[in-house]
């Protein structure tokens, strides 16, 4: 079961159908927009401008913004808890924290009419209106070319990652159709219905999730009585996942014509037992990045934080905007100097940008040809 909402045509399957028209408080539903297994999301304009919403909204609210709708009623008695929980979940998060790279929530409410028991009880999160998602994007591609600003893209969802778990939260279900683009091209997370508080080294989650973006050792965790562990490195293999498929036009790292076939793949090679097989057009050291992100146990990747992630990609963004206008020995120069951010303090992680034979020239020379 996943939770990432997509785009939906005409006749298409809908979590929660919601009229064009419908009304909640002084938001009028205009359009959809996209829909997932638990929530759908309408496109909603204030209908006076001069009216005041109320609820959590601070300050002057925005004439359009985009309605998320989780049903929590009319599902039977077990359905409805897991939705609201969810949706609890989503609230929760919204409340507690504020960032230039995680969508607002500007206000929430529960809608109450006993006419349409299908949507009586839903919770509605008003949230920022984004210009569409990263798979919106990854859709539109053909061939395995980089996205346009795929370094920018790739820098801006660790900004996000690094805000949420400072913050002692896990998003858990990151991946492309939860990277909503901005209609100034920035980069913001969403759909927070599985993020889990962090307590020590972990939080808890359902057993709900996208296949494709789950890390191997989430098949093996035990489900108790408050969900499955869920820890950092879980959204460090997201990323890895998702940047691979923002630097080879969609392509996902492990071979598979289906969700289950590539998490067999990924199993595999979690067990030893295949080697990993990046696409073959992926740059060198962005190859490392996605590399060190799907490190197959979650021990090996805990010594990779968002932070050092972050300081990698925003030097190799450097790194391909200087490209044209820099000398190649300085290119070389600001390549070694990612590795290094990366490999201060963190255990094991000097090979991260060494050859794979041992050698340590071969890559970091290799660093200066990216071009994105």
């Amino acid at each position: 079961m996943t939770s990432g909402l997509r785009n939906t045509g005409a006749g298409g399957d809908w979590a929660v159908a919601v009229p064009t028209g419908y009304r909640v408080g002084p938001w009028e539903v205009v359009s959809p927009l996209a829909s997932g297994n638990w929530g759908s999301v309408y496109a909603a304009r204030r209908v006076s401008p001069g009216e005041d919403p109320g609820g959590e909204t601070a300050g002057s609210p925005p004439v359009e913004v985009a309605l998320k709708f989780v049903a929590t009623a009319a599902l039977g008695p077990g359905r409805s808890r897991q939705l609201q929980q969810l949706a609890q979940r989503e609230v929760e998060f919204s409340r507690n924290t504020d960032h230039d790279r995680l969508i607002r929530v500007l206000q929430t409410s529960v809608v109450a009419d006993e006419e349409r028991p299908e949507l009586d009880g839903a919770v509605v999160l008003v949230m920022e209106r984004a210009a569409g998602s990263l798979q919106d994007r990854l859709d539109a591609v053909s061939g395995s070319e980089p996205l346009a600003d795929a370094a920018r893209t790739i820098t801006q969802i660790c900004e996000g990652l690094v805000h949420l778990h400072a913050e002692g939260w896990v998003h858990g279900d990151l991946k492309p159709a939860n990277v909503l683009i901005m209609p100034d091209g920035s980069v913001r997370l969403a759909d927070f219905g599985l993020a889990s508080r962090l307590e020590g080294t972990h939080g808890y989650a359902p057993p709900l999730g996208s296949p494709d973006y789950l890390p191997p050792e989430r098949w093996q965790d035990g489900l108790g009585e408050r969900g499955v562990p869920v820890r950092p490195t879980a959204d460090i293999w997201a990323l890895g996942v998702t940047a691979h498929q923002i630097l080879t036009g969609g392509s996902f790292p492990f071979a598979g014509s289906t969700a289950g076939a590539r998490t067999a793949t990924a199993q595999e090679y979690a067990s030893g037992r295949a080697p990993l097989r990046l696409h073959p057009g992926l740059g060198d050291a962005w190859r490392d990045f996605v590399t060190r992100c799907l490190a197959p146990e979650h021990a090996s990747r805990s010594s990779t934080t968002a932070d050092q992630l972050l300081a990698v990609a925003r030097e190799l963004a450097d790194t391909g905007a200087r490209r044209r206008r820099t000398r190649p020995g300085r290119l070389a120069v600001s390549a070694v100097a990612a590795a290094a951010v990366l490999t201060t303090g963190t255990a094991g992680g000097w090979w991260w940008f060494l050859g794979r034979d041992g050698g340590s020239s071969a890559k970091v020379g290799a660093t200066a040809r990216i071009t994105v």
